[in-house]
């Protein structure tokens, strides 16, 4: 009996492993249609190699060119860059790995949209600035201002499916942060930020670099900015040149493409704002840079709507994670845009007649099933 059951471990732990496996290639197939501007990178390759390591071999093994860091115009897949960026942290045992890459990162590095940030008038021009391009820095960020109380309130994430992104947040956080401290001055100390990462083993480099109110294990990143703070001036603000790189940024937005791939690309506008909570057909027009008259004429071709194409990716998207990954369903929820893990467990039971806990139990089973039916005598 002990020897069989050692068998089907050896064997679903090896099963396990092809399943790891393929579930990562899944991950970096479907992140490739997605990309973010290539001086992301731009030190990367030397900052490593202060830390003692040697980052070529991987860049090679996860399909990277490592020339393109020092390109403000190229792109480079979100995910394999999230996954570089993650093998870093691991290889040198720090997990503030990307904040200390964004303490030392040259600004202007990520072209126009850098440029933008730098040149804007004030902090409330910053982070409009922000939010209305983030999609052009990374297509698969989303990126909302609200005002809320006394606050204006900016949130983003990224793609459901990038599962380990901490340190590209960190990397990205740090750069917003240290942007606004140079620009802004010692009031913006006030700003609050929250974070979808776990909490860090030592939190003081994440509190001295990024804020000192910062909350970890949040289910989206946020910064929340007193309103008495917004009109802080950019002492080496440049309006024209603010609105030049307005301009830059809006022209390198996707167009709408011909009808046999208008689905895919509203698709991939869907999957970048699928945790918001809402989608408009203005936003999505807007995008586009078309009228929400013809945004609807070009749906009613394909005979549906933008709320029928984002139940379908969310419903595809909640498969995926339930069935291929650890996330519990209520990181699931959040990370698929609902309010309260109430309303998804509802819309699940919709498509699929169970609860999503049922699911993950279900889809174990099956698979531990068929292991045991590849061991003789089991």
């Amino acid at each position: 009996m002990t020897s069989r059951l050692f068998q089907i471990c050896v064997r679903f732990n090896f099963r396990r492993h092809l399943f790891d496996t393929w579930i990562a290639m899944l991950e970096e197939a479907f992140s490739d249609r997605y990309s973010i501007v290539s001086g992301m990178g731009a030190g990367l390759v030397e900052f490593a190699q202060g830390q003692g390591l040697d980052i070529l071999p991987e860049c090679r093994r996860l399909g990277i060119d490592p020339s393109l860091f020092n390109s403000m115009v190229g792109r480079m897949s979100l995910g394999r860059f999230c996954a570089l960026l993650e093998y870093c942290a691991e290889a040198t045992k720090d997990e503030a790995f990307g904040l200390k890459f964004g303490l030392q990162y040259k600004a202007g590095s990520t072209g126009p949209f850098g440029y933008g940030l730098m040149a804007a008038p004030t902090l409330e021009h910053f982070l409009r600035f922000q939010s209305e391009h983030m999609q052009y820095s990374a297509q698969t960020s989303y990126g909302r201002l609200q005002a809320e109380d006394n606050y204006l309130v900016y949130r983003w994430t990224f793609a459901p499916i990038i599962l380990k992104r901490d340190q590209f947040v960190d990397l990205g956080i740090t750069l917003v942060m240290r942007h606004i401290r140079h620009l802004f001055g010692s009031r913006t100390s006030e700003i609050e930020v929250e974070l979808e990462r776990k909490p860090p083993v030592d939190p003081r480099p994440f509190r001295e670099n990024i804020a000192g109110h910062i909350t970890f294990d949040c289910h989206i990143n946020s910064l929340w900015v007193p309103t008495e703070v917004l009109s802080l001036p950019n002492a080496n603000g440049d309006p024209k040149l603010f609105e030049l790189m307005d301009l830059q940024c809006r022209q390198l937005r996707p167009e709408l493409t011909e009808e046999a791939d208008f689905r895919e690309e509203m698709e991939r506008f869907i999957l970048s704002r699928i945790s918001e909570d809402e989608i408009t057909l203005a936003s999505a027009a807007s995008f586009f840079g078309v009228s929400e008259r013809t945004l609807q004429r070009r749906l009613a071709e394909l005979d549906t709507t933008l709320n029928e194409l984002r139940d379908g990716m969310r419903r595809r998207l909640a498969e995926q994670l339930m069935a291929e990954t650890a996330l519990s369903a209520t990181e699931v929820s959040y990370r698929l845009g609902y309010s309260a893990p109430s309303v998804f467990t509802r819309s699940f039971h919709r498509w699929f007649g169970i609860t999503p806990r049922e699911y993950r139990s279900l889809t174990r089973s099956q698979n531990l099933i068929q292991i045991k039916d590849t061991v003789p005598g089991s």
